[in-house]
């Protein structure tokens, strides 16, 4: 069963500063302990491109995010497909400058049958909130 997700978050960091820190993958453990093991297939946030490795939250699965769009520091656009769940994820993060900080802003949209508890929408809706809170929380605690 298809499905919308949407959740925002703010950080206390400038949006270029809150990219910086996104777009390094090596900084995503410190974030959190929600991946691991993350590697780039391709030129890094270009459309086509492949980061892939292994989600631990709300389940561990392999996974590959695939780059449709990416337009630093403002937006990135991914597919998210791992074999063990059964769905897959269209994803849009936009990035908004405010005056004292930036906006998260998270747009999912959920196909397929999910092998996992709660189904799809739930298990996207506990990933992407627990990921972008703690990671505005690693932003704020840069400035």
């Amino acid at each position: 069963m298809p499905g919308r997700f949407s959740y925002s978050v703010s950080t206390t960091l400038p949006r270029d500063w809150v990219w910086a820190l996104l777009a390094d993958i090596t900084n995503w453990p410190k974030f959190s302990d929600v991946y691991s093991n993350l590697h780039w297939a391709g030129t890094p946030w270009e459309a086509g491109s492949r980061l892939t490795g292994t989600l631990h939250y709300p389940i561990e699965v392999h996974g590959q995010y695939e780059i449709k769009a990416c337009d630093p520091p403002k937006l990135i656009r991914y597919l998210s497909q791992t074999r063990e769940s059964g769905f897959a994820t269209e994803t849009t993060i936009r990035l908004e400058a405010l005056p004292e900080g930036a906006v998260i802003r998270v747009d999912a949209y959920v196909v397929g049958e999910p092998k996992v508890q709660g189904g799809a929408p739930e298990f996207r809706q506990k990933l992407t909130t627990r990921w972008f809170e703690e990671s505005a929380r690693f932003c704020d605690a840069q400035r």
